[in-house]
């Protein structure tokens, strides 16, 4: 595999769990942090085995009921069975205690253990912020953020990476280190403004960044596969991921 033939990667996107293999051949090879919501879609997720697609354990923080449901013996069971956690997080739709509960439940459980998480912030960067300098984890990954400089470099500080899509501003792209820089579609939210038709449609995000750069697309892909390898290697999970990226990493020499 030449550097050109990378498949497209996307660290944060939303798939069904019960997607089909020529669902999945659409997607052409695109590498996708498969992000669920609650803890029943996580269930299902956990039987599947798709070499492109690493499925992850969600509670998103804007649904109550799921965020409600996690719990000490569900999440020891989560971190076997999911290589990444998420969607999880804090939203600043509802009450912030059961939502931070939850969230430092499931960070204490991840404690010393191989795994990438994504997290959801939005309204709530500052309190996410405060909960990671408590329960601090090396895989972690600030999916959309929507911070200050100030919030962002304290980020870059706790060592977090940050998940970026084609909606987000000029100015808030330049405000995130290009090394911690992973790219998403969040599909299939804000496709009017991501420009993504389906999980693992990067393409809009890697022309502007090379356009804005003044880099081939090639370039800018294969410095978000070196941001994944350094995530991997941080947290310890590069050998649980999916063989799809593994193989991928291989191949761009990392």
């Amino acid at each position: 595999m030449s550097l050109s033939e990378l498949p497209p990667l996307d660290c944060h996107a939303h798939i069904a769990p019960d997607v089909t293999g020529p669902q999945i051949a659409r997607l052409n090879g695109a590498l996708v942090f498969a992000m669920t919501r609650t803890p029943g879609e996580a269930r299902a997720a956990a039987r599947r085995s798709d070499p492109t697609l690493a499925w992850g354990f969600g509670a998103h923080p804007g649904l109550p009921d799921a965020i409600s449901r996690v719990n000490a013996p569900m999440l020891r069971e989560v971190v076997e069975a999911h290589v990444v956690i998420g969607e999880i997080g804090l939203d600043r739709r509802g009450p912030d205690g059961p939502q931070r509960e939850a969230l430092e439940a499931i960070l204490d459980a991840c404690r010393g253990r191989a795994v990438v998480l994504s997290l959801h912030s939005s309204g709530r960067t500052r309190q996410t912020l405060d909960v990671l300098r408590q329960h601090p984890h090396p895989g972690v990954v600030l999916h959309w953020f929507n911070g200050t400089p100030d919030e962002i470099s304290e980020a870059v500080e706790l060592g977090c990476y940050f998940s970026v899509n084609n909606a987000m501003t000029d100015a808030r792209l330049l405000q995130i280190p290009p090394g911690r820089m992973l790219p998403e579609t969040d599909f299939p939210s804000s496709r009017k403004t991501t420009l993504a038709s389906k999980p693992g449609d990067t393409r809009p995000l890697e022309e502007r960044l090379a356009r804005r750069a003044g880099r081939q697309v090639t370039a800018i892909r294969h410095d978000f596969y070196r941001a994944l390898a350094n995530l991997l290697a941080a947290s310890g999970a590069r050998s649980r991921m999916p063989e799809g990226f593994r193989e991928a990493l291989d191949a761009a020499g990392f």
